[in-house]
């Protein structure tokens, strides 16, 4: 699979030029009010004597007030990357501390089959599935006699979904599977620079001005003083697929008017054979036929229907990636559907695997969301 990563330099009118010889951090400007564009460009110009010629920004901003903190990171090619973080309306005006944490390399996944002396599979199948993308990419992966493999080395944005999977696959999925993305585990940064930006009004916020020399930057997760303490709130009962759907669906996926499916307290789903099978006779002008290759797809009305797993967009065939044991609900959208801007109101079906409280004791584990990198334009809310 090719891997292009595009890196647009911002030009600043007139910027400010904070940091060391070692990392260097140039803004645009550094008081904002909400719907302005925190634009910024990092590079370390030394980066070949450091080893730096692949590696990962992390960029951390703290309410210095609230102790709150977002969080995003960018890939560095040759020590240089820019990024533009639109302001939301949902920020509050005040001083905030924008973090710059270096970190060595890009992003990798480890992972590690358990209980591999039981089958020994040589080797598994990944497919990823990139968020809001079209089209899914399957590869083989080589596993080490003691379950340990590595995926090489992918660059996306926002997050994607992986399902591993035997290459000869069952109708259950028995692999159980642990992953591992140095990203998100605790580290070390190679380099740190901390500066200071205002949202809204500087006048307005000279009574309440605050003392950023006492402000002192943590890895550790922050804990909000503010926050209110838990209040338990007794409603009406709602059965477990119910419960899954308010908890899992969002966005466009929470319409009212899908049909739903319940894998979790009913076992129809998980005594099919696929689950377009299970689908098939149940859903009024939805028919499942097979395209060129011999695989199932969906249709209505002779155009095939958007598939989705856990919101994520599959090719009309993967379907046959995912165990009908592992699902907890199918949600389907007659046509016309808008879920996504690759099909005009086709009508769609979307797939929520088993996790959490609603995942049986003891079942494998075998897919993942894993949170990739920050657009280079982006939202900060």
């Amino acid at each position: 699979m090719r891997k292009t990563i595009c890196l647009f330099l911002l030009v600043f009118t007139g910027s400010l030029v904070f940091g060391s010889d070692s990392l260097l951090v140039n803004f645009s400007a550094k008081t904002l009010v909400k719907g302005d564009t925190l634009e910024f460009r990092c590079s370390v110009p030394d980066f070949a004597a450091l080893k730096l010629q692949s590696a990962t920004l992390n960029v951390w901003i703290e309410d210095v007030e609230r102790h709150n903190r977002w969080k995003y990171r960018y890939p560095m090619i040759n020590g240089e990357v820019s990024a533009s973080l639109k302001v939301s309306k949902k920020i509050t005006d005040g001083r905030y501390a924008v973090n710059f944490l270096i970190q060595r390399g890009f992003f990798k996944i480890y992972g590690q089959v358990l209980d591999h002396t039981k089958r020994d599979d040589s080797t598994i199948s990944c497919m990823m599935v990139s968020k809001n993308k079209q089209g899914s990419y399957i590869d083989f992966v080589h596993v080490e006699r003691n379950g340990d493999f590595r995926l090489k080395s992918t660059l996306f944005a926002d997050s994607a979904f992986f399902i591993f999977s035997p290459t000869k696959r069952p109708k259950n999925n028995y692999l159980t599977i642990n992953i591992e993305t140095p990203l998100d585990s605790a580290f070390v940064p190679v380099l740190t620079k901390t500066s200071f930006i205002t949202i809204g009004d500087p006048k307005m916020l000279m009574a309440k001005k605050t003392d950023t020399s006492k402000y002192f930057f943590t890895t550790g997760e922050l804990q909000d003083p503010d926050m209110l303490p838990n209040v338990t709130v007794t409603g009406k009962y709602k059965t477990k697929v119910q419960q899954y759907d308010e908890e899992y669906s969002t966005g466009l996926f929470q319409s009212n008017d899908a049909i739903i499916f319940d894998g979790i307290s009913s076992d129809e789903i998980g005594r099919s054979a696929t689950i377009l099978q299970f689908l098939q006779g149940r859903v009024a002008g939805l028919s499942i036929e097979k395209n060129s290759e011999g695989q199932d797809v969906a249709k209505w009305r002779n155009t095939i229907a958007e598939i989705y797993l856990d919101e994520f967009r599959l090719q009309p065939s993967d379907h046959t990636f995912i165990s009908p044991t592992e699902v907890a609900m199918i949600k389907v959208y007659r046509p016309p559907s808008y879920l996504s801007s690759f099909n005009s109101g086709a009508g769609a079906i979307a797939i929520y695997t088993k996790r959490g409280i609603y995942a049986s004791n003891g079942s494998s584990r075998h897919n993942f969301i894993v949170k990739g990198y920050t657009k280079i334009d982006s939202s900060w809310e």
